[in-house]
């Protein structure tokens, strides 16, 4: 079985270290895979796949809403509608400063809408702790789509 893929797109580059260093201190085996620049990401995850379409796309994305012009609501509302990125968990994970609510955001499709911790510890126990919990859940639906495709069923 391959481990799963974490997307995250931050602009803090020692956040995303410090989400690496957790990862790996928790022995949760996984590629994590990182863009700074909102545009960087849509261009992978959205054009592009509809032009090359083998790239494999990520278990689990932590969105900086920061980053992305309207807060990040195009982007997941653009992942939501394509067939093949509607199954990708998104959780919004904006700095502690950011607004703490940003209901359209779930009501698009993100699975969760977390403010970052303050502490070094907690930022990387949420991360440890939803890594395990929404990239399980994905990687449970495809090997039950991919056994129902095995049996005979359609498998979508």
């Amino acid at each position: 079985m391959k481990p799963p893929i974490i997307l995250m797109i931050e602009s803090n580059g020692e956040a995303v270290e410090l989400a690496r260093f957790a990862l790996w201190r928790n022995n949760f085996h996984c590629l994590l895979q990182w863009y700074d620049e909102a545009d960087a990401a849509i261009e992978r995850l959205l054009r592009s796949r509809r032009q090359d379409g083998d790239h494999e796309l990520p278990d689990l994305i932590f969105l900086d809403p920061g980053m992305m012009e309207n807060n990040g609501l195009d982007f997941i509302q653009a992942m939501k509608s394509g067939r093949a990125t509607r199954a990708v968990s998104i959780i919004v994970f904006p700095d502690s400063d950011y607004p703490p609510a940003m209901p359209e955001l779930i009501e698009a499709g993100a699975v969760e809408y977390l403010l970052k911790p303050d502490s070094s510890q907690q930022y990387m126990e949420v991360v440890v702790d939803r890594a395990r919990r929404w990239s399980k859940r994905r990687r449970r639906r495809a090997a039950t789509s991919g056994n129902a495709g095995q049996d005979g069923g359609t498998g979508s």
